[in-house]
C-alpha cells in the first residue's frame, strides 16, 4: 500500500497544485505592504508619550528593518507630541483616518497587503467599540465600512487598544487577519500586549522559526507569552488576553496553531510582503530559493485546507511530497547560508 501511495503522490500533487488546482489563489510572493499606523489620545501625559513611543517604534521598524518604502509606513498621532517625528503624516482624527484610508482602497492593486495598526485607549461595546481619538472617535461599525473597500486586498487589523475585544466579531472576514489586544470591551486596564507586539516587530526575539523574519503570527505568539510572564512576574492577575481570527469566524482564539485552523493566512503575512528586500539586493540565488520555500508552504497551506474532502490516502501522499520538496529546499537554503541548522 504505502508503495503504490509513494508512486501515486507526485502525479496527484502535480494535479492538484497546478494552477487554481484547489480552488485557492496562490499567495503572492511579495506582496507591497501598506502600514497605516493610529495612536490616539493619550488623555496623561504618560500615556501620550507611551503611545508615541510605540508607533514611532512600529513605523520605524517597518521601514529600516522590513524595507517598506517610507510612504507606505503611515502614521497618523496625536499632534502634540508626534508631530516632527518621522513618518508622522498627521493628526489622528476621525477625517484623517477616513480619509487616509479611503485613499488607499482607492490606489491598491489586487494582491497587495494593508495592515492597521491602533494604539491607544479603547471604550464601547459592540460595533460602538472605539478608539480615543481627537474630536470625533472612530468606532467598530466605521472601520468595518472602511475596510470593506479592500475587497481584493490581504487585510491585518490589529487593535492594541484596551477593550478591543468587541472589534473582533465585528472585523472579522474572509482573507483578513484581525488580533485585538483583549478578549472583550470589559479588559480595560492599559494593555501590555500592545508594547509586546511593537517589540516583536521591531526587536529581536519573536522570529521562532528562525528565518529572519517575523509573521503575524509570530508576533501575536511572542507577545501573548510575553504578556503572560509580565503578570507572572509581577504577581499579577492578568487582566488582558489578546484574542486572534485569521478565518473570518467571527469568535477569537487565544492559541492560533498555524497548522490547520487558525493562523494560517497569519503565519504568511509579514510587512515585508513574504520577501526581504534586503535578502533579494545581497544574494539573487537565496530570493529565488525563498520565493519557492514559500510557494511550497503555500501549497501546503491550501492542502490543509483542502483534507476533509480528499481521501486520507490521497491527502497524505500529496502531503508527503510537499514536505519533502520543502525540506531539500530549506536545506539548499541552509547550505547557502552557511547554516548547519
Amino acid at each position: 500500500m504505502m508503495a503504490a501511495r509513494r508512486r501515486f503522490a507526485p502525479h496527484l500533487a502535480a494535479g492538484l497544485f497546478a494552477l487554481g488546482g484547489l480552488g485557492v489563489a496562490p499567495a503572492a510572493l511579495h506582496a507591497q505592504t501598506h502600514l497605516v499606523i493610529v495612536s490616539g489620545l493619550g488623555g496623561e501625559k504618560k500615556y501620550s508619550t507611551a503611545f508615541n513611543e510605540m508607533a514611532s517604534r512600529l513605523a520605524d521598524a517597518a521601514v529600516k528593518r522590513w524595507g517598506l518604502p517610507d510612504a507606505d509606513a503611515i502614521w497618523l498621532g496625536e499632534d502634540s507630541v508626534a508631530a516632527g517625528r518621522p513618518h508622522y503624516r498627521g493628526p489622528s482624527t476621525k477625517a484623517n483616518v477616513e480619509q487616509t484610508l479611503t485613499k488607499l482602497a482607492a490606489q491598491a492593486t489586487p494582491g497587495e497587503q494593508v495592515v492597521v495598526v491602533l494604539i491607544g485607549h479603547g471604550s464601547g461595546e459592540g460595533e460602538q467599540t472605539k478608539i480615543s481619538l481627537p474630536g470625533p472617535d472612530i468606532s467598530a461599525r466605521d472601520f468595518a465600512q472602511l475596510l470593506a473597500r479592500f475587497s481584493t486586498q490581504r487585510v491585518a487589523f490589529v487593535n492594541l487598544t484596551s477593550a478591543s475585544g468587541d472589534m473582533l466579531p465585528v472585523l472579522s472576514g474572509p482573507n483578513r487577519v484581525v488580533i485585538t489586544a483583549t478578549k472583550s470591551a470589559f479588559e480595560r486596564n492599559e494593555s501590555k500586549f500592545a508594547r509586546f507586539f511593537v517589540d516583536a516587530l521591531s526587536k529581536d526575539g519573536a522570529d521562532a522559526d528562525k528565518d529572519d523574519r517575523v509573521s503575524l503570527l509570530e508576533a501575536f505568539r511572542y507577545a501573548a507569552a510575553e504578556t503572560k510572564r509580565f503578570y507572572e512576574n509581577e504577581t499579577k492577575l492578568q487582566t488582558e488576553h489578546a484574542q486572534f481570527d485569521d478565518m473570518g469566524m467571527k469568535e477569537g482564539v487565544a492559541e492560533p496553531d498555524g497548522r490547520e485552523k487558525q493562523g494560517l493566512l497569519a503565519r504568511r503575512f509579514f510587512l515585508d510582503g513574504g520577501m526581504s528586500p534586503q535578502l533579494a539586493a545581497n544574494d539573487p540565488r537565496l530570493a529565488a530559493l525563498y520565493k519557492e520555500k514559500f510557494a511550497i508552504e503555500d501549497q501546503i497551506d491550501q492542502l490543509r485546507a483542502k483534507k476533509t474532502t480528499m481521501t486520507a490516502d490521497a491527502y497524505d501522499d500529496a502531503l508527503e511530497t510537499l514536505l519533502v520538496n520543502l525540506a531539500r529546499k530549506a536545506r539548499t537554503i541552509r547550505e547557502l547560508e552557511g547554516r548547519k541548522s
